[in-house]
């Protein structure tokens, strides 16, 4: 069945407008009519069987919605911290990442940093960047969108992070602890069970990786480093791996 996105403000009672790019999509690319069953789902939660109820234009209206109540979120809320990489490798980590289940994404920019904006491109890069989080969760059928934050700089990142929530930093210079293993440790101090609301930050750095520097201002804040084992991971493969190994222990993978 196909699968639309709605904006919450669109729906009235049991009927809701679908916009533009929505409308088109369903009449002029799948070529839907007036009593199609479809899905339908609002970005932040809640997901609806409808009836295609009327097309007028660039307009499509759907009716008769009914939850499915469908649970597609992780049990966890992984909130990732980027390191903004160049062209197309931040795009695949935007996209794979909603696909794993991320809730929240913050483009970092640090020392190492290749990409520099300055206000202007920065709203266009996050734009793009949460089309491409919006469109990916509709094609592994999340019914939460993952909100982009603009890029930032580290140091205000870190700043602002509350250290009441996990933040966890693969760093080649960690040997000692693993990611599995801090993930125990966090379980046993518990830190991670029995709070649904818990957050677990994962912060990745840029082509070249975070400074020491970098890594001591998060320590201070009381992020904790890992190992993702003894070879180097760019930066478009870290993060995905890091968040499937998270999803594994902790989510809804196991």
């Amino acid at each position: 069945m196909y699968r639309f996105l709605f904006e919450p403000r669109n729906l009235t009672g049991a009927r809701v407008c679908l916009d533009r790019e929505e409308s088109q999509h369903l009449s002029k690319v799948l070529r839907l009519r007036a009593g199609d069953a479809v899905l339908a789902f609002d970005g932040q939660g809640n997901e609806y069987e409808a009836i295609v109820a009327e097309i007028n234009g660039d307009k499509a209206f759907l009716e008769s919605l009914r939850p499915t109540g469908a649970s597609r979120e992780a049990p966890i809320r992984l909130w990732l911290l980027q390191g903004v990489a160049k062209g197309e490798k931040m795009e695949l980590v935007i996209q794979k990442a909603t696909e794993l289940g991320v809730e929240k994404i913050f483009p970092v920019l640090t020392e190492r940093s290749v990409v520099r904006f300055d206000a202007a491109k920065a709203k266009e890069r996050r734009d793009r960047w949460q089309k491409i989080a919006r469109e990916a969760a509709k094609q592994c059928w999340r019914t939460v969108i993952p909100e982009v934050q603009l890029p930032a700089a580290w140091a205000e990142v870190i700043t602002d992070w509350d250290m009441t929530m996990p933040l966890l930093i693969p760093w080649e210079k960690e040997q000692g602890k693993g990611l599995k293993q801090v993930l125990t440790v966090l379980k046993k101090e518990g830190l991670l069970h029995d709070s649904p609301a818990k957050v677990i930050g994962l912060a990745i750095g840029p082509e070249g990786g975070l400074t020491a520097a970098e890594v001591a201002l998060a320590r201070d804040r009381g992020a904790r480093t890992v190992s993702l084992g003894p070879r180097i991971l760019r930066t478009e493969t870290a993060g995905i791996a890091a968040l499937a190994a998270i999803m594994y222990e902790l989510g809804d993978w196991g």
